[in-house]
């Protein structure tokens, strides 16, 4: 409606220089008694717009609604509300899958790489976290030096003139080495090559496994131009796949792919000498757009037939008076029973693995463990998880074969690949798998699973939390109803050796055996206690000590110059050590709690003093002393075999050292080390005329 009808509308309408006035409409104008000269301006805008000016004070909004609602203006559009334009933020949860730790060249922890399972579109996450010198983490990579996954394996392969295989990401890299080869990749995965892992390669023997998609060629093509330059030879050997995507892991696991058809593979792959040389295979080049799909007439489409109603699951009722009172069956007699859960743990240090190789040696050969026999199935066969990859697994193999004197054709089979039991159903699902193709292959039946460790297979999860613990609970009790197996979880004792088991209660009440380990601080003996046993008796203890085996074969060092390698192995103990551990619970010995390792420092130092020490000037005077170095490995070996290459052992040492860790009475300078107030136990090393050597430069 033009200006000019709204005005005569309202009455007393006129025009004013060019613009309508007319009567304000709103009630409340001239405090109620109506606008009787007119005051309301109305004028058009160029667009057509109609605009309102009441001279008398109205609120402009007023004005346009009683207009509006006495039929003057048009209807307007309706506006949404703006809130509801905004769309809800769905929070994206994440549940940590994986962890992969990049160590020095020393296995210490530099960086960690986490996988993260998220309810967004995309379905998974990563995130890198520094590690400092104390053990603490970062929330981010910071500063934190740069080098490929699995270093020492990658400079001792280097050296031996081995391949190594380079794969995209850490999934894969595993896949490879569980097959016992050596295997990196680089934390950035296929998006880039990081420069500073270049010179880790100089020598090296690479072969890229490339991803079975385009960005994975592309990457390998980025990092053969990397390599070539310092490395002695490069490879790159196309897996195939069976769909888009597929790498190293489902080579391995799905198609059971073996270490021989990986050698083959190499074996017929001359070394490239450009990274031009990479081309991705035709199977993954883009077809042209005309060949891309037929059209919607001549696409045939089937109709799937309706799906068949699922038969209900139901479950068994039984009468109590149906119920008969069945006899425990035993894999190690009052020990391990058969089907049954059971817990070997704790602390440091103190022989957990070795003793679950012995254990599991006894059963797979049908022989007595600790003097109790050992019932296996006819075709019984044990699978031995070993969470730590490599490590020191195969010596402890070798030392416990020779010192059982074991031939080949023990049915032990050894998963050597870090598995998450706790949240990852890929991996629980592929260890399964693996296992029922075992079986069916070899026609035999699982009597025990061990898994070395809880804390290796918890997918970096809270073992405080009851859900966390709950859940890998749960994965077990699925592999043993599956397998109709005994179970055997390793784990550590908590900081409070008194409480047991570390982490969530709820572990202490699902297991039927628990299996304490109790090392005396002195030397390389012990007890195994069964502190928890629901179908038997409680309390029972079972003493050992261990031996050293040297498992290089004969002749191996040439000259014998160097010193031969050698390895623990389990002996059970005469009676003598069951006293120890009665004296030790008197004393307190395996229950010292905090300030252990820093004891059993002290002990090593004051032996390595008595059997290799000197006398020596430093800057308090004459001290009789040891060199740091031969303390290591005096402490290395009370603490164990199995911790002396280990992250725990070189924090323990680190902290040890340290001002702050180390007891007031140990003091070091240089190279040396010794305990003031130190009593000899023989005069021997300083008598009248002895010669003193010095450590002054001067």
């Amino acid at each position: 409606m033009q200006a000019e009808e709204i005005a005569k509308a309202l009455g007393n309408a006129k025009k004013v220089n060019g613009n309508w006035v007319a009567s304000c409409p709103v009630p409340g104008h001239g405090r109620g008694n109506g606008d009787k000269n007119p005051s309301l301006s109305i004028s058009e805008t160029s667009d057509g717009k109609t605009l309102f000016h009441c001279h008398g004070g109205c609120d402009q909004g007023t004005v346009f609604s009683v207009i509006r609602e006495r039929g003057l203006l048009p209807e307007l559009e309706a506006r949404p509300e703006p809130l509801a334009l905004i769309k809800p933020i769905t929070a994206v949860t994440r549940q940590l899958e994986q962890e992969w730790h990049y160590t020095d060249e020393e296995g210490v922890t530099l960086y960690i790489k986490q996988r993260y399972k998220t309810t967004d579109a995309k379905g998974k996450d990563y995130k890198l976290i520094k590690v400092d010198e104390a053990g603490r983490r970062h929330a981010t990579l910071g500063d934190a030096r740069i080098v490929p996954y699995k270093l020492p394996e990658l400079r001792d392969a280097i050296s031996k003139g081995r391949y190594v295989y380079l794969t995209e990401g850490e999934k894969a890299a595993d896949a490879v080495i569980s097959l016992g080869s050596v295997a990196t990749t680089s934390h950035a995965g296929s998006g880039t090559w990081p420069d500073a892992i270049t010179e880790y390669f100089a020598g090296a023997n690479v072969v890229i496994l490339p991803d079975n998609d385009a960005p994975g060629w592309k990457y390998a093509k980025k990092a053969a131009a990397k390599i070539l330059p310092v490395a002695k030879s490069v490879r790159v050997i196309d897996l195939g796949g069976e769909a888009l995507g597929d790498d190293a892991f489902e080579w391995i696991y799905s198609q059971g792919k073996t270490r021989t058809d990986l050698a083959d593979l190499v074996k017929g792959q001359a070394p490239i000498t450009s990274e031009q040389e990479v081309h991705a295979p035709e199977r993954l080049k883009e077809k042209p757009a005309t060949e891309a799909a037929p059209s919607a007439e001549t696409i045939p489409v089937t109709i799937p037939d309706a799906p068949k109603e699922q038969p209900k699951r139901t479950l068994k009722l039984e009468s109590w008076d149906d119920i008969k009172d069945e006899p425990v069956e035993w894999l190690i007699h009052k020990v391990l029973p058969k089907k049954g859960f059971a817990a070997l743990y704790g602390p440091p240090g103190s022989f957990k693995s070795f003793i679950a190789l012995d254990l599991a040696a006894a059963i797979a050969r049908s022989q007595p463990w600790m003097g109790q026999d050992s019932s296996p199935s006819d075709n019984g066969a044990i699978i031995y998880i070993a969470g730590e990859g490599h490590g020191g697994i195969g010596a402890r193999i070798k030392a416990c074969r020779i010192h059982h004197g074991i031939d080949n054709g023990a049915r032990i089979y050894v998963l050597r690949h870090q598995v998450n039991l706790r949240s990852s159903a890929d991996d629980i699902n592929t260890l399964m798998l693996s296992i029922a193709q075992l079986q069916e292959d070899r026609g035999f039946v699982i009597d025990l699973i061990v898994i070395d460790t809880l804390a290796r297979a918890f997918g970096g999860g809270n073992e405080n939390s009851s859900e966390d613990m709950g859940a890998f609970i749960t994965s077990c009790g699925h592999l043993q109803q599956v397998f109709a197996a005994a179970l055997l979880v390793i784990h550590h004792s908590g900081k409070d050796q008194a409480k047991g088991l570390r982490g969530h209660s709820s572990l202490l009440g699902a297991v039927d055996t628990e299996l304490e380990l109790l090392r005396f601080d002195d030397q390389p003996r012990g007890v195994v206690t069964i502190s928890k046993q629901k179908d038997g008796e409680d309390g029972v203890r079972y003493g050992f000590e261990m031996v050293e085996i040297d498992i290089d074969e004969p002749g191996k060092n040439g000259l014998g110059l160097d010193e031969p390698r050698k390895s623990l192995a389990v002996n059970p103990s005469d009676g003598d050590a069951l006293a120890r551990s009665d004296e030790a619970k008197k004393v307190g010995l395996n229950r010292s709690g905090k300030g252990k390792k820093q004891q059993i420092a002290v002990q090593a130092l004051r032996d390595v003093i008595n059997a290799k020490g000197t006398h020596w000037k430093v800057s308090v005077g004459v001290r009789k002393c040891a060199k740091v170095e031969q303390w290591r490995d005096e402490f290395a070996k009370k603490m164990g075999n199995d911790e002396a290459g280990s992250d725990a052992f070189r924090a323990a040492w680190r902290r040890v050292r340290s001002d702050s860790g180390r007891p007031s009475d140990v003091k070091i300078e240089g190279d040396w080390a010794w305990i003031e107030q130190f009593e000899e136990k023989t005069d021997e090393y300083f008598r009248p005329g002895r010669m003193v050597e010095s450590c002054d430069e001067s």
